[in-house]
């Protein structure tokens, strides 16, 4: 009996010993890209087999941008709530209302245009091919034809 539960806390210890080992392997490569300078844009260098030089540019792309996009994100968020406090009482579409709509649509083209120049700007300092990759990535993601809605 004693050597039966030897025998089973010894295979325990080891295929906990072996999961560690294994976890930690599988982990390093997450663990190095967490690590790095600008953690947020790791997967990209990654992805995209960017040199050193190229994740640099790519990176101060990144930073540039980081501003005028928080920015526009207030802006639609601040006229949001403007446009929802006109929709709260409204029982019919008011002149205001559809200028609050309008202003709502050229804030998104807006925000749309600026997002879609960096994009650009970020696949120019790629190699083409990975460029073009990119690219497509990027379109599919941000500029989705359904808006996400659901297909009937």
């Amino acid at each position: 009996m004693k050597k039966g539960v030897l025998i089973l806390a010894l295979g325990l210890l080891a295929a906990a010993a072996a999961y560690g080992c294994i976890y930690f392997v599988c982990m390093s490569p997450a663990r190095s890209l967490q690590q790095s300078d600008k953690p947020e844009l790791a997967w990209l260098k990654e992805e995209f087999r960017l040199s050193d030089g190229e994740f640099k540019r790519v990176s101060e792309l990144h930073v540039a941008y980081l501003p005028q996009c928080r920015d526009m994100c207030r802006e639609i968020d601040a006229h949001n709530v403007k446009l929802q406090t006109l929709l709260s009482g409204a029982t019919n579409v008011t002149p205001e209302i559809t200028a609050a709509l309008t202003e709502s649509a050229r804030l998104r083209s807006e925000c749309q245009t600026m997002m879609l120049r960096h994009f650009f700007q970020v696949s120019q300092t790629m190699p083409p091919e990975q460029g073009r990759r990119y690219l497509a990535w990027v379109k599919e993601k941000a500029f989705l034809p359904n808006y996400d809605m659901p297909k009937e």
